[in-house]
């Protein structure tokens, strides 16, 4: 089921340098730019404008350390995209994302469209909703500690999914998602006030009663031994551990194993999907007979019905449906700072 040369569009910064030295040097491989400067991306819309006190806080304690920096907000939906793209053509050594997972993941995308050559290494201030990628990351949320992050730092390469459907193509930094999610995420503006769990759960019992599930087949590439087809609740593909603000999804998922990790939920009644959710938030619905949960390297998402697939990529609905989901890792691509491991 390989996805094949001819399929690949774009080729990410990681494979660019794995083609430049031998295989066995290049995992966990990034190739960064050594400059000083701090590209800062701020969506100032991230999670209601609600933090936007603690940007300021974030904003002093760079200048109090003598971090040299320049501030760029985002003016809109797919504007970080064309912000990431200006930080490469810059130069800047590193670039500190200031938002969600939805800013991450157009940050991202800006970064991945350069074929080759270095990226800044990235930080991430945590001011989105669920702030799933962030929790990847560890370490402190105060603007102290995402400072002593963004200066002393390791630098970790997180893995990216890369999802292509007719002839378009994305990379996702944690999550693609198939089912009721992607119907959350139409109810999630309802419950805007609360914080992100809690957020996410309510949209989620209050999606269920309007969810159809779709009926789809899914294909793991080199696991003849899986056949998942029919009507599905949830089918989320990962690079980390959770989903929806704390949602432990796929708790045994790493971003740096060069690995995409699968967890299926078929079609269920509501009495099975409320005795699912509490094991979800524990990440303890691996126990069930009736959930697929396995790691693999690519993908492939079908509809089986007449309908074309709605999905989502890291917390964002994407506009135009698809027959096919053609889906696969790309290891190291992204070189994150991290606190110190040990």
């Amino acid at each position: 089921m390989g996805l094949g040369p001819a399929d690949r569009v774009w080729v990410s910064p990681s494979e660019w340098v794995r083609s430049q030295v031998p295989p066995a040097l290049t995992f966990g491989l990034c190739l960064t730019m050594d400059a000083d400067s701090v590209f800062v991306v701020v969506n100032p819309g991230s999670s209601g404008g609600r933090r936007r006190k603690a940007v300021s806080g974030l904003l002093a304690a760079l200048d109090a350390a003598s971090v040299p920096r320049e501030v760029h907000h985002t003016r809109g939906r797919g504007h970080a995209v064309q912000l990431a793209r200006e930080a490469v053509a810059r130069r800047a050594g590193r670039i500190l994302i200031v938002g969600g997972d939805g800013t991450i993941h157009e940050v991202a995308n800006g970064l991945l469209a350069d074929p080759a050559g270095p990226m800044p290494r990235i930080a991430v201030f945590p001011a989105g909703t669920g702030n799933d990628f962030f929790q990847m990351i560890g370490g402190g949320r105060s603007p102290a500690e995402v400072v002593a992050v963004l200066e002393g730092g390791a630098v970790e390469c997180f893995d990216v999914g890369r999802v292509r459907w007719g002839n378009r193509e994305r990379a996702f930094v944690n999550l693609l998602g198939v089912g009721v999610d992607v119907e959350v995420l139409r109810c999630r503006s309802r419950f805007s006030f609360l914080p992100g769990l809690a957020q996410y759960l309510a949209a989620f019992l209050n999606a269920l009663a309007t969810f159809r599930p779709p009926d789809i087949q899914i294909e793991v590439a080199g696991r003849e031994d899986v056949a998942i087809s029919g009507r599905t609740t949830l089918a989320v593909i990962t690079v980390g551990p959770s989903i929806g603000g704390g949602f432990k999804i796929n708790p045994a998922a790493l971003p740096a194993d060069g690995k995409l990790d699968l967890c299926h939920f078929p079609g269920m009644k509501l009495r099975e999907i409320s005795g699912l959710v509490p094991k979800v938030i524990r990440g303890t619905h691996g126990e069930s007979e009736i959930v697929t949960m396995l790691p693999a390297e690519e993908i492939v998402i079908r509809s089986r019905g007449d309908a074309p697939l709605r999905f989502e990529l890291d917390g964002e609905p994407i506009a135009e449906p698809a027959d096919e989901l053609r889906i696969e890792v790309v290891p190291a691509a992204l070189p994150i700072l991290v606190p110190p491991r040990g």
